[in-house]
């Protein structure tokens, strides 16, 4: 069975895993212990409990709060202050999310991707799940997480590409320990000033169904959101139902090196069903089936306060009913220092493939007849012990009278070499190329994706190409038990080409070099990993800074 699945997506090179977890190695590898009670055993190697047919007996919560009295350097005032106003995640939050109980089989797989999927929750640092005894057929299992600090009353500050942003905001994302956020803020970009409200449910009513609700006022529109239903939570979910609805109206621009050339107004609203079911996880592989319905209507007009546009994308609507099927290779691998700061991080060097295929027509609400269709594919290698690649692939495209008409491909590659010591050199190469773009399309590079030392929205086109080289520092300095502390030596190169409408088409490659510090807080769950850099550009014309500095929060190093 496997093999036949490997076919449907060509040769592959043999996977392996990144790095063994010296945590779950140590586990399995513990012998029973002499002297112990009759009829208890602790922790004879999976494969024996398998064999077995051992049970999970019972199951214990231990949720760690934000710092711990019991180490050095976490006894300070302050906090145990945290310590005592925050509300630790709630028991039955954490055991929700288990994907086993007590009578239920032994399984190590459910244990391990239980833990991927609490690690998943902003609000939780880190997250081990472990067998801790084995008596008369039964294994007790320990769920130990430790919080962070999920409050947020304050100001924030960012900058990229030239341009500076700003933000005031009040949000929880873990309130009162539910699991639940709640998020109030005003923030002000290079596009827009916005007032948002957001309430994220993962789980409600204690239930497997989730439900977000957003509403944002901004001043050039306004935008709303809700989407709720019981998603594929794990390889083995044998069904899935979800709804989604948006409706947003504001004003968008052209941009040419950097500079706005043309503004207009851009409602969309979009209504999409969909239903899936699974037969679960077999001989390693979880293929899904789903079918639905997608409404989404684009209109463009003037934008008010501004000249009217040289050119003004003509309206759009598409009502298409489509199918879809997906696989995905339970092949997972625990690391750190990679994309993070000593967090434990979850790479998936498995495989995944996902095809969706639709007919839009008058006959349901459309304004044209067009096939729809969108796919996507991952995968990931082990190639040494310090080496591992992932790649990236997706297409999405509609096929009509006139042919292929709004087709973007993206392709991407990451590299990791733990090149000296913990340290880490990184590869990336992204790649777009797009035909027939729809008019309010563009294919952009800059600042603000991945060319730190240049404006952003520099250059667009309808093909791009980016190489980013980056040496990655990891030290032990912790100051203060609160923020774990990194540095990046960068090199990005860069261009965008061949528009069709002739802008951009005739620009060169783009280089900057630079470097930058990286802090990464293990007590907030607001922010992974805060970059601070200083970005020198290699081409350009005059008009360019000779440096650029940039303040952003991202997810990853």
């Amino acid at each position: 069975m496997a093999l036949s699945r490997r076919s449907r997506f060509g040769c592959r090179l043999s996977l392996a895993c990144l790095l063994a977890s010296c945590f779950t190695s140590a586990v399995r590898a513990q012998p029973a212990v002499a002297g112990a009670p009759a009829g208890v055993a602790l922790l004879p190697p999976d494969e024996v409990l398998v064999s077995e047919r051992a049970v999970i007996g019972e199951v214990t919560i231990e949720v760690g709060n934000i710092f711990d009295p019991n180490l050095p350097g976490e006894r300070r005032f302050l906090f145990r202050l945290a310590n005592k106003l925050h509300r630790t995640t709630r028991d039955r939050v954490i055991e929700q999310q288990l994907l086993f109980k007590p009578g239920d089989l032994f399984s190590r797989r459910l244990l391990d991707e239980s833990e991927r999927n609490l690690r998943q929750n902003r609000y939780l640092y880190d997250v081990k799940i472990q067998p801790v005894r084995y008596v008369e057929g039964r294994v007790d299992v320990a769920v130990r997480t430790r919080d962070v600090w999920t409050l947020n009353a304050g100001a924030g500050l960012g900058r990229s590409g030239g341009t500076s942003s700003t933000s005031l905001q009040l949000q929880d994302t873990n309130f009162l320990g539910t699991g639940k956020g709640i998020t109030l803020e005003r923030r002000s970009t290079v596009d827009r000033t916005t007032s948002l409200f957001r309430y994220d449910d993962p789980a409600v009513l204690g239930s497997r169904a989730r439900l977000g609700v957003q509403v944002e006022s901004n001043s050039d529109g306004t935008y709303r959101s809700v989407e709720g239903g019981r998603p594929f939570y794990a390889l083995e979910t044998p069904w899935s139902v979800y709804l989604n609805a948006r409706s947003g109206d504001r004003v968008e621009s052209f941009y040419e090196l950097g500079k706005v050339t043309d503004h207009f107004r851009h409602r969309r609203d979009l209504v999409q069903v969909q239903g899936g079911i699974s037969k679960g996880l077999v001989d390693g592989w979880a293929d899904r089936w789903s079918a639905g319905f997608t409404w989404v209507r684009d209109r463009f007009d003037d934008a008010d306060g501004y000249a009217a546009p040289s050119r003004l994308p003509p309206d759009r609507t598409l009502a298409y009913p489509w199918i879809s099927w997906s696989a995905i290779e339970d092949h997972y691998v625990e690391s750190q220092n990679l994309d993070q700061i000593e967090r434990t991080e979850d790479f998936h060097l498995g495989s995944s493939l996902a095809l969706r295929l639709g007919w839009s027509s008058p006959a349901f609400g459309a304004d044209r007849d067009e096939a729809i269709f969108e796919g996507n594919a991952e995968t990931g290698f082990r190639l040494a012990a310090d080496q591992t690649l992932l790649l990236g692939s997706s297409l999405r495209t509609r096929w009509g009278s006139g042919g292929a008409a709004n087709f973007l491909f993206h392709g991407s590659l990451r590299y990791y070499w733990r090149d000296f010591g913990d340290h880490l050199f990184f590869a990336g190469l992204e790649g777009d190329e797009g035909r027939r773009l729809d008019p309010e399309q563009q294919i952009l590079i800059g600042g603000d994706n991945g060319l730190r030392g240049y404006p952003l929205r520099y250059q667009d086109g309808d093909r791009r190409f980016l190489l980013t080289l980056e040496q990655r520092f990891f030290t032990d300095f912790y100051p203060f038990h609160l923020v774990h502390v990194g540095g990046a030596v960068f090199f990005d190169a860069g261009r965008t080409w061949t528009g069709d409408s002739g802008r951009a088409a005739n620009l060169e490659w783009l280089k900057d070099v630079g470097v930058g510090l990286r802090l990464s807080s293990s007590r907030s769950g607001l922010g992974n990993v805060i970059h601070l850099d200083l970005a020198f550009p290699l081409d350009g014309d005059g008009s360019i800074q000779s440096v650029q500095w940039l303040v952003r929060t991202k997810g990853s190093f």
